[in-house]
């Protein structure tokens, strides 16, 4: 059948509850078939072996970065994210092995578990085994099913279990892009359908679907009327153009021939050069009707074109009768409980996140809908799961987490919200190539790939899981991680390529137990593990403590109720059962459970005895058990937890949030910061201050409600003054009464009102710098963002009078001498990166990945103190002017920081009687206190003391320089009114300044 184009635009109004307005149908844009090629059994072929031949599969397809530099939410941290691991006990897996090991990069795990089998499939090969885990068809090339996929292996497989039919598909593209390619034939998708149940000896039926262009990066579903395909195909250009299609289910099942494919485009869909839209699968036997099969795809408010974070939902409606009438339209817009989220990496590039060991960052798979999408229909609701890695924290700095959903369907037909939501980040690693699921009782496990790069205790690219029961508390992953392999080397490839995906599938003898196949390293070998795991009960008598719920960290008493909460993980219900718990390590308190606990359920208990937990500042370790007869799984019998006595009052000063560096910055700045309450009892009234460098202090009085372990942010009613062009330091601290530990009342940080901020740069092909040092600072894992980044609180002292330096420096892109260097000292402190204070121009860095050092001399008369430093570097061969400071490169970053300069050969004298300034500022808010302050890049220990007019001596303390000088905060509310005198200084030398207390 010759293939022909439609696009059929049919304009109508509908309404929905989550918006009305008039949406776009489209009528199918690509419409072609193909004939059955039948292949033997695979126990009956000559299988073509596996290869552990390194190869770089398929780089993904890409479009223009459509980032818009500063646009979107959230402009803080995610305000979804789990802050705590789950904590109801699970078991570890049933078992696990290793599915695939190879030099593909990346490998592409897939694998779909059957009624007898588990077909796995990566780069490009494929695996049978059996359910205990025992190989049936060994590692061997896709080639080897033979039919459609002769002498095809370009890659991205998806292993795909049909249960309603009993069947396994194989699907992978061809690839038309030489050298890509291993063929000469048009790009193509390819399906191996199993003739029966046995995918090792039922002989399969073949099918080639050639289009028009690469269909990159194929995901397939499943809905009752065909199978679903989406693709990252023509990311240039997506709007009307066929990126998800649609093929007969059951005539591919019956190996018919002129099986027919339509291809449809996404209406209003917007991405930002790589996308993944999802199709929702159906799990289990029980198909919903036809037509109306969704597609769902995430909208970041960072790109163009997009307003609001948001899920889009299309609906597709296949008339196989009459393929004219067939349209695909945006269905729903969610926004109706999707928080901010920043879906967004490095401006798109596939290096972003740090790994232990290599100085290659890792692919963050941002972008796509993470394989797969499951829908389950339940007898009062239909639900259907998703995740994508998200960016959890807002500042330049990267913390990879998982964003999940649930949405929920009253009936056919309806439309869907969004039952629950959550981020999975509860610690500082980055988790992401999460795969989600969900089982025929409602309960969802996530698989995900975890990674961090902290040297003290580093995590290599390793395979976890967590999951929730269908009764916990919304937007939480309860159950506590468990591991399915722990990774042994970093990711070896220079390209940053993970996985591309992950697998999760859900057995269909139980529709309980999970399978996840993941990737993972040990040296050069890529390895895809496979782990088999169950949440759901399948033992009669299994119960246990799940959590401690009270009391929590705070100021407690002599006479605390322990409360608990309990779960029943079998069938039967449960009663009449001991309960115990000992404080650290002492006698223990026993009492029963007299009431009925249902099968997999949870209760509170509260116990009668209480505890003497009174001892401020003591940490107390509670361990508590339940004693049932019979129980099958002690292991999750006992928790143990710690509850800290809090002292009642400590707070504190935890960021400064404005304002932040800039251009033009205002001589009415708002200062806004944020204050902790790390003690155990409720605040507020909270005295709180802020300073701009040695200036007077601004105090205030923070009057809102501040709870136990509780932020809130304060913007103080003064502004200041940031209208001069320079650099900044601010001081914030708080001043409550009785406070218990003073040293987390304040913070600093640095800001500036700069000439020119060059941002617009694009760094995701890896201009730019990326690492940077320079004498004692080093700055590693830069990020890419808007190609600009602000580390002026990063400083480090150089002496003047030693006269060569030199800083480090290392980008990811590298070709014929264009990436360039260049480096300014704004020594006469105008915020005016000026050519005479260029110190290193247009260097070049030869190599990517590679450290390169540039030598520099600072003038012999350079100025003392604290000073702003420019970095530039990026490709001189495009547009933009690497040596003019204030000019955006096509390609490349921009980065500020400071230095202090010294100078050794200087004594004491000449910085005391020279150079310092002593001043003494009186607070205007608070009566008698009083700022002490010599300004002075000298930073030795001095003393300060304090006599009256007659000479005694009231007061002797030793201060340190804090940056900008010497700080002394002095306290006179309870002298006498006089004249007082003020010295800094040596024992030898020093300054005096006279001040009045009135």
């Amino acid at each position: 059948m010759k293939k022909y184009i439609l696009l059929l635009p049919l304009l109508f109004l509908f309404q929905l509850n989550v918006f009305s307005q008039e949406k776009e149908r489209m009528g199918p844009a690509f419409i072609d078939s193909a004939s059955v090629i039948k292949s033997g059994a695979l126990s009956k072929k000559r299988l073509i072996p596996s290869t552990k031949k390194q190869k770089l599969y398929n780089p993904r397809n890409r479009g223009i970065n459509k980032i818009v530099p500063g646009k979107g939410l959230p402009k803080r941290d995610d305000p979804t994210v789990q802050k705590k691991k789950g904590e109801i006990p699970a078991k570890a897996p049933i078992f696990t092995f290793d599915g695939a090991d190879t030099r593909s990069t990346p490998s592409d795990p897939t694998g779909a578990v059957g009624r007898n089998h588990y077909v796995n499939a990566w780069n490009s090969e494929f695996a049978i085994w059996d359910k205990q885990g025992n190989v049936l068809i060994p590692g061997s090339s896709l080639a080897s099913i033979g039919g459609a996929f002769n002498d095809e292996t370009d890659g991205d497989p998806i292993v795909f279990y049909d249960e309603s039919a009993d069947r396994f598909v194989v699907m992978q593209f061809s690839d038309d892009l030489a050298p890509r390619g291993t063929s000469n034939s048009p790009a193509a998708l390819l399906f191996a359908v199993s003739q029966g149940p046995d995918p090792v000896n039922s002989g399969w039926y073949t099918y080639r679907f050639d289009l028009e262009s690469l269909p990159d990066y194929p995901k397939i579903s499943l809905w009752s009327d065909g199978y679903y395909i989406t693709t990252n195909k023509d990311a240039l250009e997506p709007q009307g153009k066929e990126i998800v299609y649609v093929l007969e289910r059951d005539k591919m099942q019956a190996g018919a021939n002129d099986v027919r494919i339509l291809g449809f485009p996404l209406p209003g869909i917007q991405n930002n050069g790589f996308y993944s839209p999802a199709g929702f699968s159906v799990m289990g036997s029980d198909l919903p009707p036809a037509g109306d099969a969704p597609i769902i795809y995430l909208q970041d408010d960072q790109w163009a074109g997009v307003n609001e974070d948001h899920l889009k939902i299309w609906l597709m409606d296949v008339n196989w009768e009459n393929l004219s009438s067939s349209s695909i339209r945006l269905s729903q817009e969610l926004t109706d409980g999707v928080s901010p989220f920043i879906a967004t990496f490095d401006g798109g590039s596939f290096k972003n996140l740090a790994q232990p060991g290599s100085d290659t960052d890792i692919d963050a798979l941002q972008g796509a809908m993470m394989y797969m999408t499951q829908y389950r229909r339940f007898e009062d609701h239909n639900s259907v799961v998703m995740n994508f890695v998200v960016d959890v924290d807002a500042s330049p700095a990267e913390h990879a987490g998982i964003r999940w959903y649930e949405l929920r369907q009253a009936n056919d037909g309806a439309a869907w919200s969004v039952y629950q939501e959550g981020t999975y980040a509860p610690d500082p690693s980055d988790r992401f190539s999460g795969s989600i699921g969900i089982d025929a009782r409602g309960n969802i496990a996530l698989g995900f790939t975890i990674l961090d790069d902290n040297p003290v205790d580093p995590i290599f690219p390793s395979i976890r899981y967590t999951g929730r029961y269908v009764n916990d508390a919304l937007g939480i992953m309860s159950i506590e991680e468990q591991s399915i392999v722990e990774g042994l080397s970093p990711q070896p490839s220079p390209f940053g390529r993970y996985g591309d995906y992950a697998h999760l599938s859900i057995d269909p003898v139980d529709d309980l137990t999970f399978w996840h196949n993941a990737e993972y390293f040990e040296g050069t070998r890529r390895l895809n593990k496979v782990g088999v795991f169950r949440f759901s009960a399948t033992e009669l008598n299994d119960i246990g403590v799940i959590s401690l719920e009270s009391p929590e960290d705070a100021s407690l008493t002599a006479s605390e109720q322990i409360s608990i909460r309990l779960r029943n993980f079998g069938l039967n219900p449960q009663s009449n059962f001991e309960i115990s718990y000992t404080i650290n390590g002492g006698e223990t308190v026993t009492q029963t459970y007299t009431e009925t606990i249902p099968a997999e359920s949870v209760a509170e208990f509260n116990f009668s005895e209480l505890a003497d937990l009174s001892e401020v500042g003591q940490i107390y370790t509670l361990v508590i058990s339940t004693n049932l007869e019979g129980d099958v799984n002690p292991g999750n019998d006992s928790i143990e937890a710690e509850v800290k006595n809090l002292p009642p009052n400590d707070v504190g000063v935890t960021s400064i949030d404005a304002p932040e560096s800039g251009e033009n910055l205002s001589a009415s700045e708002q200062v806004t910061v944020t204050i902790e309450n790390f003690g155990g009892e409720p605040q507020s009234n909270i005295p709180v201050s802020y300073q701009i460098g040695n200036n007077a202090t601004v105090s205030e009085v923070f009057t809102g409600a501040l709870e136990v372990g509780g932020l809130e942010t304060y913007t103080f009613n003064q502004t200041s003054n940031f209208s001069s062009s320079g650099r900044y330091t601010i001081t914030a601290r708080t001043r409550l009464a009785n406070d218990f530990d003073s040293s987390n009342d304040s913070e600093r940080t640095s800001v500036a009102n700069l000439d020119c901020i060059p941002e617009g740069s694009d760094c995701s092909q890896g201009d730019g710098i990326f690492y940077f040092e320079i004498n004692d600072f080093v700055n590693e894992r830069i990020p890419c963002t808007t190609g600009y980044l602000d580390f002026i609180g990063g400083t480090t002292n150089l002496d003047r009078s030693i006269n060569d330096y030199s800083v480090t420096v290392q980008t990811n892109f590298a070709d014929d001498d264009v990436e360039k260097f260049s480096m300014w000292i704004d020594l006469n402190d105008n915020a005016v990166f000026e050519d005479s204070e260029r110190l290193i121009t247009s260097e070049v860095i030869p190599e990517i990945n590679t450290p390169f050092t540039y030598n520099f001399s600072l003038p012999e008369d350079a100025k003392l103190g604290q000073h702003l430093l420019r970095i530039r570097a990026g490709d001189t061969s495009f547009d933009g002017d690497l040596n003019d400071p204030c000019s955006v490169m096509a390609y490349g970053t921009t980065h500020d920081y400071s230095v202090n300069i010294i100078d050794s050969t200087l004594d004491i004298e000449d910085f005391i009687l020279n150079e310092a300034e002593l001043i003494v500022v009186s607070d205007p808010t608070i009566e008698g206190l009083y700022r002490v302050v010599m300004e002075t890049s000298f930073n030795e220990p001095l003393r300060l003391t304090v006599h009256d007019i007659s000479g005694q001596l009231l007061l002797e303390n030793l201060i340190l320089n804090e940056g900008d000088g010497y700080i002394y905060d002095l306290d006179m509310s309870y002298a006498a009114r006089g004249v007082y005198l003020v010295r800094v200084g040596t024992r030898k030398v020093g300054k005096v300044k006279r001040f009045i207390v009135k």
